[in-house]
C-alpha cells in the first residue's frame, strides 16, 4: 500500500493539471487539508518547473511529468507539414523529452514524495532511484495492459483515467486510439488484469460531487480519486481569466486530437469541428496555434475540461475538498 495514500485524511486529490491551472498555492493548500496535490511541470520549462517545485519545498507534494515522447512517423511528419501549410506558419522544432529526466532529478532534490508519470511510466532504474530517495512512483494508465506494465515496472499506485476526464488522455502511445470505456468499466478491467498484484488504484475522470465520488471508492482496488475539472474555478488555481469566463458560461465538451495532437478533452470550438479526425501531430499542433491562442482567437480556443462542465463551482480548494468528499470517507 502508498504510503500517501494510505495516510490520506481526505480520499479525494486536486488532479495534475498543466499548463497553468495547477500552481503551488493549489498543492500546498491540498496539503493543509488532509489531501495531497502535485505540481503538473510536463510542459514547464526547466526554469518555470525549478521555480515551482523551489515554492513547495519543506511541504508533501507531488511532481508530475510527461514522459518523453518516440518521434512521429513520416506519415505523421508530413501531416504536421500540411497542417502547417494549411494554418500559413513554420513547423518549428519540438521538444519530445519534456526535460524528463531533469525535472524528475529537480523533484527528488527537492524532496518531492511521489513522482507521478503521464503518457509513459519509468523504468526499473528510475523507481529505483525514487524509491532510494524516500519517494513513490506513481503512473496514469488507460488500459488494463499499461497498468499491467507500470505494475510489472514496481510503481506504487496507478491513476485510472477514463474518458471523462479534463484535459489529455494519458495514452502512452500517441498514435493509438483510446479505450473509450466509462471509468468503472475501466477500473474493473484494470484491477482484473493485475490479478493478485496489491498495488492501489486512484480513480479519474467526471467526478463532480460527494455521492460520484462515494461510488468511486467502492469500486474494486480504489483508494483514492483524482478530480482535475472539480478545481478549474477555484481560487488558488491558476486558470487563465478567459477560460474561467468560459467555464462559467458552460459549452459542450469533446475529446479530440484537435485540441494538441494528442487526445484530450475540452470545450468544443469552430477549429475542433473542423478537425474532428486530425493526424497525431502532438506536441507540434501547440506550437502552431500558439499566436492565435495568445490572442484570444475563440476559434482556436484551448480550455481543456471534463464532462458536465455545468455542475463546476468555485471557491477555495478547501471547499471543494470537503464538498466532493462523502461521509465516512474522509
Amino acid at each position: 500500500m502508498s504510503a500517501i495514500l494510505k495516510s490520506l485524511k481526505i480520499r479525494v486529490l486536486p488532479a495534475p493539471m498543466a499548463g497553468g491551472p495547477t500552481t503551488p498555492d493549489s498543492v500546498i493548500a491540498a496539503e493543509h487539508n488532509g489531501s495531497f496535490g502535485a505540481l503538473a511541470l510536463g510542459t514547464a520549462s526547466l526554469s518555470a518547473a525549478q521555480e515551482q517545485i523551489e515554492a513547495c519545498r519543506g511541504h508533501r507534494f507531488g511532481v508530475n511529468l510527461f514522459h518523453a515522447q518516440e518521434p512521429l512517423s513520416p506519415a505523421n511528419m508530413e501531416a504536421v507539414s500540411a497542417m502547417a501549410q494549411e494554418l500559413g506558419v513554420s513547423v518549428l522544432e519540438a521538444d519530445l523529452e519534456f526535460g524528463w529526466t531533469e525535472k524528475l532529478n529537480m523533484a527528488l532534490d527537492a524532496g518531492a514524495a511521489v513522482l507521478w508519470s503521464m503518457f509513459g511510466t519509468f523504468t526499473e532504474e528510475e523507481i529505483t532511484c525514487i524509491h532510494a530517495a524516500g519517494a513513490e512512483a506513481w503512473t496514469t494508465v488507460t488500459t488494463p495492459a499499461e497498468a499491467v506494465e507500470a505494475a510489472r515496472r514496481g510503481v506504487d499506485a496507478l491513476c485510472v483515467q477514463g474518458p471523462e476526464a479534463g484535459g489529455h488522455r494519458g495514452v502512452w502511445d500517441a498514435e493509438a486510439e483510446p479505450d473509450w470505456r466509462p471509468l468503472e468499466e475501466l477500473v474493473f478491467a484494470v484491477h482484473a488484469a493485475l490479478g493478485d498484484a496489491p498495488i492501489p488504484l486512484i480513480a479519474a475522470g467526471g467526478m463532480r460531487s460527494s455521492a460520484d465520488v462515494e461510488r468511486a471508492l467502492a469500486w474494486p482496488g480504489v483508494v483514492a480519486v483524482s478530480c482535475g475539472s472539480a478545481f478549474l474555478l477555484a481560487s488558488e488555481a491558476g486558470t487563465s481569466p478567459v477560460n474561467r469566463k468560459l467555464l462559467a458560461r458552460g459549452g459542450r465538451s469533446v475529446s479530440t486530437r484537435a485540441f494538441s495532437g494528442r487526445y484530450a478533452r475540452g470545450l468544443e470550438t469552430e477549429f475542433t469541428r473542423s478537425n474532428p479526425q486530425l493526424s497525431p501531430l502532438y506536441p507540434y499542433l501547440n506550437s502552431m496555434l500558439k499566436a492565435r491562442r495568445a490572442q484570444k482567437d475563440p476559434a482556436v480556443g484551448y480550455c481543456l475540461v471534463g464532462e458536465e462542465v455545468e455542475k463546476i463551482n468555485g471557491g477555495s480548494v478547501a471547499e471543494i475538498l470537503h464538498h466532493l468528499c462523502p461521509n465516512g470517507h474522509s
